[in-house]
């Protein structure tokens, strides 16, 4: 019997639908490579999406994962989303490259960090 795979979450932001499109091939071939079950493509068409909008997305899943292409805003502050998604269970994936953007190309159970210890005592490492 096969385990379930991870649920992810996808996060695509683009004003014209060929933007939109190249990123959601990026997210959902990232999914797939990496066996997640991608439970939904977050479309943000006007950049508006704050980090704790893509958060509750992902909690609503109950996903582990969000997974984002580099070249939209959010992932230049990529290491905020994962530290909120982190909260949770979860972490933040950026596939492809551009916008200065550290790639993440590990899978799931490299890139979640287990919590030791206190917030600060962590935040202090």
């Amino acid at each position: 019997m096969n385990a379930p795979a991870p649920v992810a979450v996808g996060y695509v932001c683009g004003r014209d639908a060929a933007s939109l499109d190249r990123q959601r091939d990026a997210v959902t071939g990232h999914a797939r490579e990496e066996g997640f079950a991608l439970a939904q493509v977050v479309i943000d068409r006007f950049d508006t999406f704050t980090i704790s909008q893509v958060v509750q997305a992902a909690r609503l899943h109950d996903a582990r994962v969000v997974i984002m292409p580099a070249d939209v805003r959010l992932a230049s502050v990529h290491r905020r989303v994962r530290r909120e998604l982190e909260r949770h269970g979860a972490t933040c994936v950026v596939v492809g490259g551009g916008s200065g953007a550290t790639v993440q190309t590990g899978r799931l159970t490299e890139d979640i960090r287990r919590r030791e210890g206190a917030p600060a005592e962590a935040a202090s490492r």
